[in-house]
C-alpha cells in the first residue's frame, strides 16, 4: 500500500493492523496541525528530526522524506513490531529507531495499559498505578490495564550520547507519549534550557489532571519565549498560557526568539509573512482540543 500527502509518499507493510489504520486515505484527515508542523521546521538548522513516540510510523516516514534524519524512539513491543515492518518496505536510510521509551531516569519502567500493547495509547503512567487509576479521565472510563510489560527507558541527555546526536543539529523534537509527559518534561529541563530545541507537544488532558498539566505548561513557558498552535489548515499563531487553558488546547510548539543576525534599518515594503508576535486574545482558529486517540507513547 503507497501513501502519498503533499509531496511525501511511503509504503506501509501488509501488516494487517497497519493496514487498517491507512487505509481510506486516513492521513487526509489525522492531526492535520503534526503535517504543518513538520513542514514548518523541516529546514530549520542540519534537519534532524526527533520522534519521541513513534508508534507505527505515520509521522516517521513522512518526515524520512523531508528531513535529513529521523530518530524514532518507541518502547511498545507490538508498536515496534509494527513500525519495522512499514521500514522495511520502504528505502529510507536515514531512519535510526531507539527501542527505548525517553524517561526521567536510565532504567527500567512499567509501561502499558490503556488497552492492548500496540494501540498507541501505551503510557508510563502505569508505572504508578494506584495513582493513575485514583482521578477519572479516558483512562477509567475506556480502557482496561492488563496490557504492561517492563521497557527500557533511556534519559534525553543518554539518547543524545547513545546516538552522537549534536544538540544544535535538531530542527524539531515532537512528543506524543500518551500523559508520559508528566514524567518526562521536569527531566528535559536542563537540556531544553541548554539547547533551546524547536519542541512541539502533544498535551494529554484526558489521562492527566488539571494541576499536571498546568504545572507542565508553567515548566516549558520558563524555558521558552515562545508558544504557538497551527491550525489545520497550516496557520501559526502565537499563544500564551491564559489562552491555552481557556481553550484547553493539547498541541503546542515552543520556540526561543532567534537574533536576528542584520537587522533592518528600513521599514518592509512588503507585506510580513510572519506570525504575530503578540499573544492573542481571541480564539481566532480552532485547533482540536483533545490530543489524537492514534500514535503516541511514549503512540
Amino acid at each position: 500500500m503507497e501513501i502519498k500527502k503533499n509531496n511525501c509518499s511511503f509504503v506501509i507493510s501488509d501488516d494487517e493492523y497497519s493496514r487498517s489504520w491507512f487505509d481510506n486515505n486516513k492521513l487526509d484527515a489525522w492531526e492535520q496541525d503534526t503535517f504543518w508542523i513538520l513542514e514548518h521546521y523541516k529546514n530549520h538548522k542540519e534537519s534532524l528530526y526527533l520522534d519521541i513516540g513513534a508508534w507505527i510510523g505515520p509521522t516517521v516516514l513522512y518526515s524520512a522524506n523531508i528531513y535529513n534524519k529521523v530518530i524514532a524512539v518507541e518502547p511498545d513491543p507490538v508498536a515496534l513490531e509494527r513500525l519495522k515492518k512499514n521500514l522495511s518496505v520502504n528505502s529510507f536510510d536515514n531512519i535510526v529507531i531507539v527501542e527505548k521509551g525517553l524517561s526521567s531516569v536510565d532504567g527500567a519502567s512499567d509501561f502499558g495499559g490503556n488497552g492492548e500493547l500496540g494501540n498507541s495509547e501505551s503510557t508510563l503512567l502505569v508505572a504508578n498505578k494506584d495513582d493513575y487509576l485514583s482521578y477519572s479521565g479516558r483512562h477509567t472510563t475506556n480502557h482496561n490495564h492488563d496490557d504492561i510489560v517492563v521497557i527500557e527507558t533511556v534519559t534525553i541527555e543518554s539518547l543524545i550520547e547513545q546516538q552522537q546526536i549534536n544538540p544544535s543539529h535538531i530542527s524539531l523534537i515532537k512528543m506524543d507519549i500518551e500523559g508520559g509527559e508528566k514524567i518526562v518534561v521536569p527531566g528535559l529541563v536542563n537540556f531544553l534550557k541548554n539547547h533551546k530545541p524547536n519542541f512541539y507537544i502533544s498535551l494529554h488532558r484526558c489521562f492527566l489532571r488539571d494541576s499536571e498539566i498546568e504545572e507542565i505548561i508553567d515548566i516549558l513557558f520558563r524555558i521558552y519565549d515562545n508558544c504557538y498552535i497551527f491550525s489545520s489548515d497550516g496557520k501559526k499563531q502565537l499563544v500564551d498560557k491564559i489562552f491555552i487553558q481557556q481553550n484547553d488546547l493539547c498541541s503546542l510548539v515552543f520556540e526561543c526568539a532567534q537574533p536576528s543576525t542584520e537587522p533592518s534599518t528600513e521599514p518592509s515594503t512588503e507585506p510580513s509573512t510572519e506570525p504575530s508576535t503578540e499573544p492573542s486574545t481571541e480564539p481566532s482558529i480552532e485547533p482540536s482540543t483533545e490530543p489524537s486517540t492514534e500514535p503516541s507513547t511514549e503512540p
